[in-house]
């Protein structure tokens, strides 16, 4: 492929598991909900397709507070699975969405967002990991499942980048839009 950039056409955004609980004992929570809220936000704007998942919400709680205004409207994916791809009504709303081009942030990166990164990566879908918007407990888990990600062919970025890269230039209405996400 010539052209590994994203675009709000050719991109779905996945949003994996940022629940209460989990999120609770990550150490760098506040940073990675901020990094999912500007994804989620952007993506919306941009009309870039977004899923999000929640993992077996009875023990680990809904989304997090801080992204419910970013998601309202958006029906959470529930799963069991580690893999998004486990789940039918994730493959299905995948397939609907018809992108090759799937940003993954989330928890945990060794975890559920290795697990489905390697499914897509399988299944042929071009994956792309925002570093900043994933974390695991253990920073040196999350530090090796990206090492074995990229090893794998998917391509790490951060949420400015991939928000930039949909964009591609300055001045348009959507320019002006996104640009408070990062100020």
């Amino acid at each position: 492929m010539s052209d590994w950039r994203m675009t709000p056409r050719n991109t779905v955004l996945v949003v994996i598991d940022v629940q209460e609980k989990l999120m609770a004992a990550m150490a760098r929570r506040a940073a990675v909900v901020t990094a999912a809220d500007k994804l989620i936000r952007a993506a919306r704007l941009l009309e870039v397709p977004v899923l999000f998942t929640v993992q077996y919400v009875k023990g680990l709680g809904p989304v997090c507070t801080e992204l419910a205004e970013a998601t309202a409207g958006l029906a959470p994916i529930e799963k069991m699975t580690f893999s998004c791809c486990g789940a039918d009504a994730f493959t299905r709303a995948l397939k609907d969405a018809g992108r090759q081009r799937v940003l993954l942030c989330g928890v945990e990166t060794h975890v559920c967002v290795q697990q489905t990164a390697l499914d897509l990566l399988a299944g042929g879908h071009d994956v792309y990991l925002a570093a900043d918007a994933v974390c695991s407990r253990r920073d040196s888990d999350g530090a090796v499942a990206l090492e074995r990600l990229r090893d794998r062919g998917a391509v790490l970025t951060t949420t400015e980048a991939a928000v930039y890269e949909w964009l591609r230039e300055a001045g348009t209405p959507q320019f002006k839009q996104v640009l408070p996400l990062f100020r």
